[in-house]
């Protein structure tokens, strides 16, 4: 390969490594949102020896043409996270959608960040569990 070429090249995975970097997706989950009437989320596997470490409920009215939202953290559990469900009490499909940003199953720790539709509100209940 001549200079050039390779001059071009590098410039190229430059452009590419920047524009990736951009747009790259924040490294919390995601859950997928709006593709049934609720937006409930389950995470990991709750078994029979699975004991209650955490809930909390998040409720929220609604503003005119805006979005709500609310972050539930657990803080430091005395177990690891098992299983986690968060539930959405909005079940006409105007609720809103969680994304997991800190901890999880695995972990002795989660939060979650809770956002409304447009003009909605918020009704959630987050529990998590772990053995004992």
């Amino acid at each position: 390969m001549g200079r050039v070429h390779r001059y071009m090249f590098m410039s190229c995975g430059i452009v590419v490594g920047v524009i990736v970097a951009t747009f790259a997706p924040d490294p919390s989950v995601a859950i997928e949102c709006g593709n049934n009437r609720s937006h409930n989320v389950f995470m990991g596997t709750k078994t029979g020896n699975d004991q209650l470490l955490f809930m909390d409920k998040a409720v929220k009215s609604g503003i005119f043409f805006l979005t709500t939202s609310s972050d539930i953290a657990s803080g430091k559990l005395p177990k690891n996270i098992t299983y986690i469900e968060v539930i959405d009490g909005n079940i006409d499909g105007k609720g809103g959608c969680a994304y997991l940003f800190n901890g999880g199953v695995g972990n002795n720790n989660a939060s979650f960040h809770l956002k409304s539709q447009a003009g909605g509100g918020l009704n959630f209940t987050v529990k998590m569990y772990g053995k004992f």
